[in-house]
């Protein structure tokens, strides 16, 4: 439920007593309300809006930092000097928030700073990506967090290049971290063994380890070593270990083997790409999905080697599987695409370019009486799908919360699109990048050449206007759309995301309709729209005040005034793309460092910002 929504609702509190000729208004006090309540009312908005909520008072203010409402806001530091001086950490040492989530991204650690100290206690999840840091700075930060939980090193090379076997003997690695479950060291390809145990250590209770995307560009012998070392790590923890994701990392059938012989193994969530042509005798893949009846969560993206016969065997031997990921598994077919019907615990499927799938598949193995749990759908890219299972889609999954047609352009029509929006009234992610067949018409349900529902003189007709909580919509490419749907469907106070990329008919009157009718959207993508101009750009700016990503690349007619109006009107814009934008000048574009909270700008010139 949106923040508007809520104060709608409570606003209903207001009312009119009569007695004796008087007219009494009694206006609620909102904040005066318990905080149970208000705690209880703020579980129904999304992260975004109870910071907004936020602001409105004090009480409202101590609701928000309710401990499992921190948990869902992260702090993100990107690219800046890490000095208690400077901006923003001299403005975070003075505050009394406190962070369970920090992300650091492309920053340069240097001299000590006091913010460990200050926020360290109350860290759970930390992240380092692409970070330059040396291993006597990572003790001497980890050493203030007793509670944290998750870990994440994600391509930090200099980290493993500084860190040798034999070091001086100032620098001692005795840290116990015992509440660490999660490590994760993805994209990293210079690591050693030395290193994987180092860090392994710091966590007793381990039972997660994500080491996705690593060893690509190192030799085959070296890439071998490091794999058969993280076996026998799985072999000695394998009675506490229950995550494990090698996704994006190569792996061989050798490697395969030998996690399928570990018996004591007991999985619940497993990722990995199987590179190599599954062998006809002692197939490791086959004899590890037999052995790991227990998995929840399996995503075997990019396996282009993945066949019929293993998604066979994860029909047979997995019965609890809720997640199931094939992104881009090209040789499966609608054989084996027929045999998950018997996973009846579904509730997230991605079939993405999977492209050998035809209406056949998608009918024997999605389109069962049983799929009333899944919650998730991506069928992008998925070219050889029909507009007739399209319209059982919509029948078969009518709890849906994210839907993902991108692509999909054979099946995807305006008739076809109508059951989705009469059906699938609960989504609020809904994706139809390239669908250019849609048109006005089926957007908004009017001059339909057929209806969706046509019994003697009754016909029915539907909108996306139906969609009432969408928070997600992607529409690029669609270049049939035009003013007339924003200006007849568009009224979505939850809707947070929009892409309109590639949209050649459409002017500032539908922006102008789109912004008032949507007063959430934080991400915005004009991106290519050549009908874009610097009035389209001052209504964005002024109407939507918590527009934090902006996306106006290739968009030739706006000119140095829409930068004015992103300087005077954008107070938390964070992303902005310029690029392609022939007509902003450089001057211009310098101007907007007057963007206190802008953080990445991709522009024209080569000054950073």
């Amino acid at each position: 439920m949106a923040l508007a929504r809520l104060v709608e609702r409570i606003e209903r509190t207001l009312y009119v007593h009569y007695e004796d000729s008087f007219v009494y208004f009694f206006e609620p006090n909102f904040e005066a309300l318990p905080p149970e309540l208000l705690i209880k009312l703020f579980q129904y908005l999304n992260p975004s809006d109870r910071s907004a909520a936020a602001l409105v008072c004090r009480s409202w203010y101590d609701a928000f930092r309710y401990i499992e409402f921190q948990r869902a806001v992260r702090l993100h530091i990107h690219d800046i000097e890490f000095v208690d001086n400077g901006h923003p950490l001299n403005k975070l040492m003075t505050s009394f928030r406190y962070f369970t989530d920090v992300r650091i991204t492309k920053v340069v650690f240097g001299n000590k700073s006091e913010f460990w100290s200050e926020f360290g206690d109350g860290i759970e999840e930390l992240t380092f990506d692409n970070c330059v840091i040396w291993k006597h700075k990572l003790v001497s930060i980890l050493k203030y967090m007793p509670r944290l939980r998750r870990l994440h090193v994600l391509n930090c090379p200099d980290l493993f290049k500084a860190w040798k076997l034999i070091e001086n003997t100032t620098v001692t690695w005795n840290l116990i971290m015992p509440e660490l479950r999660h490590l994760s060291l993805a994209r990293n390809n210079r690591f050693q063994d030395f290193h994987f145990d180092q860090l392994v250590q710091l966590a007793p209770q381990l039972d997660s380890l994500d080491v996705s995307e690593c060893f690509s560009s190192i030799e085959a012998r070296q890439r071998v070593l490091m794999l058969n070392h993280i076996l026998e790590f799985v072999r000695t923890t394998c009675d506490r270990l229950r995550h494990l994701f090698l996704a994006g990392t190569p792996i061989d059938n050798v490697f395969l083997r030998g996690l399928a012989d570990i018996r004591a193994l007991s999985l619940r969530s497993l990722a990995l790409m199987v590179c190599e042509k599954i062998p006809t005798n002692e197939p490791g893949i086959i004899d590890l999905l037999r052995a790991q009846t227990g998995l929840t969560h399996l995503d075997l993206s990019k396996s282009l080697a993945l066949n019929d016969y293993a998604l066979i065997q994860i029909s047979r031997s997995i019965p609890q599987l809720e997640t199931l990921i094939l992104n881009r598994c090209w040789m499966i077919t609608d054989y084996g695409i027929t045999a998950i019907k018997s996973l009846v615990r579904l509730r997230h499927i991605d079939l993405t370019n999977c492209e050998r799938i035809t209406d056949a598949g998608l009918v024997g193995g999605l389109f069962t009486h049983n799929r009333r749990n899944v919650r998730k759908l991506y069928l992008g890219l998925l070219t050889n799908m029909s507009d007739a299972a399209l319209t059982k889609v919509s029948f078969e999954f009518c709890d849906l919360v994210v839907l993902d047609l991108g692509g999909c352009s054979n099946s995807i029509n305006d008739l076809s699109i109508q059951y989705i929006f009469y059906h699938m009234t609960k989504l609020q992610e809904l994706n139809l990048d390239c669908c250019a067949k849609i048109s006005d018409a089926g957007i908004t349900g009017v001059n339909l050449e057929e209806k969706a529902f046509a019994i003697w003189d009754i016909e029915l007709s539907f909108s996306i206007a139906d969609l009432i909580g969408l928070r997600s919509l992607k529409l690029s490419g669609c270049y049939k759309i035009t003013d007339y749907s924003f200006e007849r469907c568009f009224n979505f106070k939850e809707l947070k995301e929009i892409s309109l990329a590639r949209l050649l008919q459409i002017s500032d009157h539908g922006i102008e309709r789109l912004a008032l009718g949507c007063p959430s959207l934080e991400v915005v993508d004009f991106s290519e729209c050549r009908t874009i101009t610097d009035r389209c750009i001052e209504i964005i700016t002024k109407c939507e005040p918590r527009l934090t990503t902006l996306k106006l690349q290739n968009c030739t007619q706006i000119t140095d005034k829409a930068i004015r109006h992103i300087v005077e009107n954008c107070r938390v814009l964070r992303v902005l793309n310029i690029r392609g934008c022939i007509n902003i000048s450089s001057y211009a574009e310098k101007k907007l460092s007057a963007v206190k909270s802008l953080r990445y700008l991709h522009g024209t010139t080569p000054e950073v910002i």
